[in-house]
């Protein structure tokens, strides 16, 4: 017991004297509850549609107001059509209503009166959860105008659903593309977390500084080479997406090429940054893991809505380089070139890879003490 007692006192000396230790059993449990409590929420609460009307706008105020009253819905009023049409190709409003010119007319002498809603299909799920709300507003401001007017229950409102950009809702459309950022997001930090590392434990980085290399030379070669192998990775991904499970590429090959090799080199920067500071192979594969594997899946969209999120964690997003690449991606593969989409989320990227390429020259050592 003795001998035991002895061990174990200097285990947990070990741990004291081992930042690591701590780091791993305290702040990242503490990293992933806050994400798993706050981030993740699979409601889909205030989701942005609009609404365009033909007629007078005095004579819809009920009904707009039936969308407006209910929690799922953040309904904005669009003077024309092509206004929101274009804010739904760019992704700020999910989905687009528009009562035609006679829908009042013909509502209140009791005849039938179409409503066209039209979905954003690059997320199936939403598309789905969009069609339920919006019809069950409907229904609800129907039967309460029925039940004022003194008139039996009927159905006096059509609702004619539309999906742009996929028809079929297939969720494979959806999931392929948004996947590539996070399976990038992981090939490219784990590639390079481990480099550094890797180098410090066999020794190798010190003979490399003896060396008449340059600290940029070194950084650069190990940006570049695995840049490389990054990229085939992504090409390859591409390739199984489009020609093995037919997900639909509508935008340009080489816009795809530029926005991926903005996104890897953020990856590839924040992994060699983790791997400059860790010096250790273990604790830089935990630490991608949890820094940017995870925040990838969570904090992207690309499983969790970011409007659904409490606003400091939508905040949050904004540093996650993922998120854009993803809606880049989704973009491209689904709609095509939309440049009001592509252009500020590269701009991002490119601000990215500046910063993470400075900080990582920074910190990289020239000496070995």
């Amino acid at each position: 017991m003795k001998i035991l007692r002895a061990l174990i006192k200097k285990e947990f000396f070990q741990i004291i004297r081992d930042p690591s230790s701590i780091l791993i059993s305290v702040v990242f449990p503490f990293i992933l509850i806050m994400l798993f409590a706050f981030a993740i929420n699979l409601d889909n609460n205030q989701i942005r549609v609009g609404v365009a009307i033909d007629g007078e706008k005095a004579d819809t105020t009920e009904i707009i107001s039936a969308f407006q009253g209910t929690k799922y819905l953040n309904t904005k009023i669009y003077p024309d059509r092509k206004s929101m049409e274009a804010d739904l190709v760019h992704g700020d409003i999910k989905a687009m209503i528009i009562f035609p010119s006679d829908f009042i007319r013909n509502f209140k002498s009791g005849n039938m009166a179409n409503v066209q809603l039209i979905s954003d299909g690059t997320d199936p799920n939403m598309a789905l959860f969009i069609d339920s709300y919006i019809k069950s507003a409907i229904i609800n401001y129907q039967k309460i105008y029925l039940n004022q007017m003194g008139m039996n229950a009927k159905s006096l409102i059509n609702v004619e659903p539309t999906v742009w950009f996929n028809p079929e809702l297939k969720s494979r459309y959806f999931i392929l593309p948004s996947s590539i950022a996070i399976i990038m997001t992981l090939v490219g930090m784990i590639l390079t977390a481990l480099v550094i590392a890797r180098e410090w434990e066999r020794g190798t980085m010190e003979a490399m500084l003896t060396t008449q290399a340059t600290k940029m030379q070194i950084i650069l070669a190990k940006y570049i080479s695995y840049y490389c192998l990054a990229l085939f990775s992504t090409a390859f991904c591409t390739f199984l997406c489009v020609y093995v499970f037919g997900v639909p590429f509508r935008g340009s090959y080489l816009v795809f090429f530029i926005t991926s090799s903005l996104f890897i080199w953020s990856s590839l920067g924040q992994g060699l940054i983790i791997s400059t500071l860790s010096e250790n192979q273990f604790l830089a594969s935990i630490t991608a893991m949890v820094m940017g594997f995870l925040p990838a899946i969570m904090l992207s969209g690309f499983l969790f809505e970011i409007s659904s999120m409490p606003i400091i964690f939508q905040y949050v997003t904004y540093i996650v380089p993922a998120r854009y690449f993803a809606t880049i991606i989704n973009s491209i593969f689904m709609a095509g070139n939309i440049w009001s989409i592509i252009v500020p989320q590269s701009l991002f990227l490119l601000i990215t890879d500046v910063v993470l390429f400075i900080i990582m020259y920074r910190i990289t050592k020239q000496r070995l003490e």
